[in-house]
């Protein structure tokens, strides 16, 4: 009769741990190799902007100034507002909307991500919305925590 010997506890642990990485490695990358694929057909991420004055006036310049972004969509309810009127000369030839809902109807194709940067009580369905049809976010309320 044979007697099977078991490895040591250190030979197990690393096995497992190699086992691990490897199928969180192989997973990320099933994941992953779509939009590896498609941003390097593309260099910049197509982004449409919901709420273009005050903070989200200064989170579309900083996200603008990577040049990692194309702006393609603005989106405000405020349309033409003092707050929003640097954002309005900035991207003079992009599409206007006032109802994010319309935005996703007419455009919701040509982008990748949306900015959002609106009051509280609403930054929830439109960031819904937006997950809803596969896009990525950014969003600095507390849905974020």
């Amino acid at each position: 009769m044979k007697t099977r010997t078991s490895a040591s506890p250190l030979t197990s642990n690393l096995q497992r741990r190699s086992f691990l990485k490897g199928s969180i490695a192989t997973g990320a990358l099933t994941v992953f190799s779509p939009n590896i694929l498609r941003a390097a057909s593309t260099d910049k991420v197509r982004l449409a902007c919901v709420g273009i004055g005050n903070r989200g006036a200064d989170v579309i310049r900083d996200i603008n100034k990577t040049g990692l972004a194309e702006i393609v969509a603005l989106c405000d309810t405020d349309m033409g507002s003092k707050p929003t009127e640097p954002i309005l000369k900035m991207f003079p030839n992009v599409p206007r909307f006032q109802d994010f809902r319309k935005m996703f109807d007419k455009m919701g194709k040509d982008f990748d991500a949306v900015c959002i940067a609106t009051p509280d009580f609403s930054h929830f369905p439109i960031a819904m919305l937006a997950m809803s049809q596969g896009k990525h976010i950014y969003v600095e309320k507390p849905m974020a925590h």
